[in-house]
């Protein structure tokens, strides 16, 4: 076999792998909206994410489907690691500035406790805070301000 040829045939194979990749990716978006998001475990790893480490993953993509969250980790293999959680009391929070250069530009968190119990911090982009918290909505508004409160009238 020729270079040319390897090299033609090495071309052809990466063009199928980013077609298939591309059509995957479409079909997980369909199934309900997706944020992209990274993610790392707070203390020990879930169940079933074992080499979940405390070091912010790559980019990946995760959607809701009712209480479980769903990622898509690969690229290639494409896959997905489903986590029944729980959206935690702390709620959705901004990330300190030291982890922001990791995340992307304002970014936010929400921490989810496993149904294992294992506890995992997802981050994204502030754009994606309702798609970040899923069913969880009233956990996407819990960093706000205070509404300011109204003076009473003088009823004189």
């Amino acid at each position: 076999m020729t270079i040319s040829t390897s090299i033609f045939v090495l071309v052809l194979l990466l063009a199928l792998a980013a077609g298939r990749e591309r059509r995957r990716r479409r079909a997980f978006a369909e199934d309900g909206p997706t944020f992209e998001c990274r993610v790392r475990a707070v203390g020990r790893s879930p169940a079933p994410w074992r080499r979940l480490r405390r070091r912010w993953s790559r980019w990946m993509w995760a959607r809701w489907s009712g209480e479980v969250l769903v990622i898509r980790r690969g690229p290639v293999l494409d896959r997905r690691v489903r986590l029944a959680a729980q959206v935690t009391p702390k709620g959705v929070y901004v990330l300190p500035l030291r982890e922001g250069p990791r995340c992307g530009r304002d970014p936010i968190a929400v921490r989810l406790r496993t149904a294992d119990g294992a506890v995992i911090e997802v981050a994204a982009h502030a754009a994606a805070r309702t798609e970040l918290v899923g069913m969880y909505v009233a956990a996407a508004f819990s960093d706000l301000p205070r509404a300011p409160l109204r003076r009473p009238e003088n009823l004189n």
